[in-house]
Parts: C-alpha cells; structure tokens; sequence
C-alpha cells in the first residue's frame, strides 16, 4: 500500500468534516481522480482523489498501523537521492535545538527553530521550523521526561541550504511528533540505549 493525496472542497467540508477524523480508516465511493501536480506533493502517487458532492464514505477497521509513517533514511536525503518535490516522513533522535541560521545569524525573537535529528548510525540531518510551529514544537517538548527524545517529521519538505539539504514544514501539513508510539521509535530507542550502555 501506499499514500494518496486527497482534496475536499469547501462547498464538501462543511458536509463531511465533523465525520472525517484523522488517524481513522474509510472506504470512498464516487470520487473523482486528477493529476497530482505542483512544486511540491505530499506523497508520491502520480494522481490525487477529488472529493466531490456525491462521493460518500464510511468507517472500516484498522489494516495496518494507524500511523503508516513511510521513513526516508537521512542518507539517502543528504546524498540527493530522495525527490525533494515530494514530503517525506523522518525519524531521529532530537538533537541542538537553537534559534540560529548560518545563513542570518541569531535570531532573538525566535521567528524560526533550527534542530537536528540524528539516526543510529550517528547522521543527522538539519531541519527548519518557521515560527508558526514554534508553540507546537515547545508543547510537545515539555511533555517529554526520557533523555532519549525521539522527534518525529511527518510530511516534511526537503529544501537546499548551503548546498545541503535540511527538512522543513510544508505550510501547516507538516506534524511534529515526540516519542511516539510506532515499530521504528521502539526500535531506534532500543538501538540508542544499548549504544549509551556501551558508551558507560
């Protein structure tokens, strides 16, 4: 399986938005289905599903995990091989959190966070959060009590800095996750801890 983009109209949202909740699995009958075009998609499907008046849905249970994160490796990325037209999901370990740009210089008012995220092999990858997720990214921080953090960028965007790429949010899609509850943060912190077990 895989990811598909899917637009809802205004003149459909305010029929089926309050049933529509994210995280739950629907069947969809009538839509219609378009080209996916523009700079940047969130996932790779060639088409998108257009909602239309008459497309109806209903519940059905959960065939895999309710999360379904699709997870670049930070090499890949940083080697130019992942399309950076199209969001990617990224996992690693939280790492020098600040508010300063190479490119500007400090930034006392916070208008943008600057982060690493860094993987088991000891990669890390630069990623930007401009001010908006500013008080997100704070919130879920402060719910955080291990000294292993594990970060999660779901639908994150890839751009070119100083000849390097970094992640960063496309426009409020992006999701910011903490420690969150899936096969790969299990694994990854398992991974962490025996690497800081050897370490000491």
């Amino acid at each position: 399986g895989d990811r598909i983009q899917a637009s809802i109209g205004l003149d459909c949202l305010a029929y089926d938005s309050s049933r529509l909740v994210e995280g739950t699995w629907i069947f969809i009958k009538d839509f219609g289905l378009v080209d996916a075009v523009g700079s940047v998609r969130p996932t790779r499907h060639a088409y998108k599903i257009l909602w239309n008046l008459s497309t109806s849905f209903q519940r059905t249970v959960v065939t895999a995990s309710v999360d379904y994160f699709k997870f670049v490796r930070f090499e890949d990325v940083l080697a130019g091989l992942v399309d950076p037209s199209v969001c990617v999901d990224l996992i690693g370990r939280l790492m020098c959190v600040g508010n300063y740009d190479e490119d500007e210089g400090m930034n006392s008012t916070w208008e943008q966070i600057y982060l690493e995220l860094e993987n088991v092999r000891g990669i890390r990858i630069r990623c930007r959060l401009p001010k908006g997720y500013a008080t997100k990214f704070f919130s879920g921080l402060k719910t955080c009590a291990d000294n292993i953090i594990l970060c999660v960028m779901r639908f994150a965007r890839l751009e070119l800095s100083r000849g390097d790429m970094r992640a960063t949010t496309l426009c409020t899609c992006t999701e910011l996750l903490f420690n969150p509850s899936c096969d790969e943060a299990s694994r990854m912190r398992l991974a962490f801890a025996s690497v800081e077990r050897k370490l000491f």
